[in-house]
């Protein structure tokens, strides 16, 4: 169903042609001054993250809606968490996360620093205090690079080449356009054509380099260019003797809804026309993931190289028709299971084990402190990190649990989980109303039966637990832009932004 291989064999022989984010001979900066070290011993690392993607929405854990081989390969080959939990149920505070291993909420990243225009006029994003795992991988040595979407802060305090990436190109704001829209053969969801006709303009264009160079692409369908621009950084950065990251971060399948015909011609048996192109956009990036695989492939290197795929959230339930209610119920900006629970997988065959499920509940912090243990270098000692290493569990070393809790907070809402438990509270007495819900995961992993009221010690149980993960955590920086009011699986809820 997939021709990407003969289409990526020929990318190859060009590879070395193409002009990357920053030339080999113009690399400056700190892993420019690490003095060159053999890098048998230090993977690689790729964290392959998709945009609003839901559990659902890929075909490795056994749902069949949309079939995704490429991205499954690195579960089969890899480890698989069926039970991982994103940080946030929205895009930037999740990427905090993501970028830092620590709950956001540490340092006030609580809401989306969206939309752009307030993004760059109120100057908000990843405080600068804050280290990227980028940051920690230069540190031990590595080249780092980012492609795609960034959602972190768009004006110069937190561009990425100041955040620890050497090279760059992507988007800064949490969405654009994919194609021009008139482009024929191009198809894009009737909620999404207003937008569509703008463009792109400032600040959502593509950029490149520390400069910001406005990169010509508007012809080129936009996953198709990231997994073009990401497989020629692995090709350049292979043939150097230190190890490289990285962080591949897809806008797919985040709105708007845009596909080219190629990928639409694969779902004729799909009837309605947008979930026939959000299907259609989860194969492009299907292909693009493996894309990205036979780079790592042909580069020799792939024993020793990590590859993460994740979702930054779930399904961006509120667009009507594209979404599952099974297995998670909820989608994007909610405290239920289908907003915070995300597909996870990690390959690295010298180390892990194909085939691997490891089902104890894990985080998408944790990937730091594993590609930063796995680099060989320690955590930085002067603050408290939430992430844990994730391979002594892996490997059955450490037979406990990796998190006694998860917990999420977007005031007025606030959920944990502990054990088989899951408390989702909202404390507002206005728009989003007041509500105890409480679900036990094992009897019950879509949510269905609130058993609040016939437990109420383990409500209060679960709320005393809050409170003690909250006395660490700072007030918002930021308020949320605006709130949303949609059907959730058969239950209306108005959930912040």
């Amino acid at each position: 169903m997939h021709q990407w291989g003969s289409r990526f064999g020929a990318l190859l022989a060009i590879g070395a042609l193409l002009t990357g984010c920053v030339a080999d001979s113009a690399r400056t900066g700190q892993s420019a001054s690490v003095a060159s070290v053999a890098k048998a011993p230090r993977p690689n690392v790729i964290v392959i993250i998709a945009d609003d993607l839901g559990y659902a929405d890929i075909s490795a854990f056994g749902i069949k809606r949309i079939n995704t081989p490429n991205i499954d390969r690195i579960g089969g080959e890899g480890a698989k968490f069926p039970v991982a939990y994103a940080t946030a149920p929205v895009c930037s505070p999740s990427r905090a996360g993501v970028q830092t291993g620590r709950y956001q909420e540490r340092f006030g990243f609580e809401f989306n620093n969206g939309p752009a225009e307030r993004d760059v006029r109120q100057n908000l994003g990843l405080p600068a205090g804050e280290i990227t795992i980028a940051d920690a991988l230069r540190k031990q040595g590595y080249h780092t690079g980012i492609v795609g979407k960034w959602h972190l802060g768009s004006n110069d305090d937190f561009y990425p080449t100041k955040r620890g990436y050497d090279e760059f190109v992507g988007i800064l704001t949490g969405q654009t356009n994919y194609i021009d829209a008139a482009a024929p053969g191009v198809h894009v969801a009737h909620f999404d054509v207003g937008v569509t006709k703008r463009g792109r303009g400032a600040p959502n264009e593509v950029f490149e380099g520390p400069n910001r160079t406005v990169v010509n692409n508007y012809n080129e369908y936009l996953t198709d260019y990231f997994a073009r621009r990401a497989t020629e950084y692995i090709s350049r950065n292979a043939r150097s003797d230190n190890p490289y990251f990285l962080y591949m971060a897809f806008n797919a399948p985040h709105a708007p809804l845009q596909v080219t015909q190629k990928y639409y011609d694969r779902f004729p048996q799909i009837k309605d026309e947008t979930a026939r192109i959000y299907a259609a956009m989860i194969s492009a990036l299907d292909d693009a993931v493996g894309e990205i695989l036979t780079a790592v492939e042909a580069s020799g290197e792939a024993d020793n190289t990590i590859i993460y795929f994740l979702s930054d959230n779930g399904c961006a339930a509120y667009q009507p028709g594209v979404c599952s209610c099974e297995p998670l119920r909820g989608g994007k900006l909610t405290h239920y299971e289908g907003g915070v629970r995300v597909p996870l997988m990690m390959r690295w065959p010298a180390k892990v084990k194909p085939g691997t499920v490891y089902r104890n509940p894990v985080s998408t912090m944790d990937i730091f402190p594993t590609v930063v243990a796995a680099a060989g270098g320690s955590l930085p000692a002067d603050r408290p990190y939430d992430g844990v290493d994730i391979m002594p569990y892996l490997t059955g070393k450490n037979t406990g649990q990796p998190h006694d809790i998860l917990a999420w907070r977007r005031q007025p809402l606030v959920s944990i989980r502990k054990g088989d438990w899951k408390l989702w509270k909202s404390v507002d007495s206005g728009e989003y109303g007041t509500y105890t819900l409480l679900f036990n995961l094992k009897d019950d992993p879509n949510e269905n039966k609130n058993l609040a009221e016939q437990n109420p010690e383990k409500v209060k149980e679960l709320e005393e637990a809050i409170k003690q993960w909250a006395k660490d955590l700072k007030d918002p920086l930021w308020p949320t832009k605006n709130s949303v009011q949609y059907d959730v699986c058969g239950t209306p809820f108005v959930v912040p932004v």
